[in-house]
């Protein structure tokens, strides 16, 4: 258990945000999900969302990370459940354990070879490749809830966040090896970036 002090909630984060939608075989979903939770899809079909965001200078906290998210039905709620999350922050990965149940590990993030890479103790995770992507000319506002198991029931998080959108802009690479194997060479259905985005965890 890593201890380490972070920033009261909501946390208020600045920077960018790319997200990723992709179609997976239910039998191959990650978990943890809450009891009862209703994977979104079709068939023998389901729903998993990446999310690769830089928090930079001007918010809360400044860190890299990306998220594996399962858009799930709970009841009458739709929301997600992380089921992991890689970070380069000491207090985000103790904050996001302790305030919202966010089974958060330690990444490292870098640039190879031109390349944005990740990392962990037990090998690559993912890269990263810039694309330009087609920007949209609006603000786009965003609103989440993050439903986690937390062994006595579920914890609900509420976030919301705004920026600039852009369809595309980035590559996503997973080694066949690696804890994200299930989308080794897979196309997503539908990728989108903010960018300057400011968002608020935990309202």
């Amino acid at each position: 258990m890593i201890d380490a002090p972070y920033p009261s909630p909501p946390w208020r984060l600045r920077g960018t945000v790319h997200a990723a939608l992709w179609r997976v075989p239910r039998s191959a979903l990650p978990g943890p999900l809450p009891d009862e939770a209703r994977p979104l899809g079709w068939g023998r079909s389901a729903l998993l969302a990446t999310v690769r965001a830089t928090w930079e200078s001007g918010g809360d906290l400044t860190y890299a990370e990306l998220v594996v998210a399962v858009p799930v039905r709970l009841g009458r709620r739709i929301g997600v459940a992380i089921t992991a999350a890689w970070v380069d922050s000491v207090a985000s990965l103790a904050g996001g354990r302790a305030l919202w149940a966010i089974p958060k590990g330690l990444g490292r993030f870098e640039t190879i070879d031109g390349q944005a890479a990740l990392s962990d103790a037990q090998g690559p995770v993912a890269t990263f490749t810039d694309r330009p992507g087609r920007a949209l000319p609006l603000r786009l506002p965003v609103r989440l809830r993050v439903l986690q198991p937390d062994g006595t029931g579920v914890r609900v998080t509420r976030a919301a966040a705004t920026g600039r959108p852009r369809l595309g802009g980035l590559g996503w690479d997973f080694p066949p090896d690696g804890p994200l194997a299930l989308l080794t060479g897979k196309r997503p259905l539908l990728t989108l970036t903010l960018a300057g985005a400011e968002a608020r965890f935990g309202v």
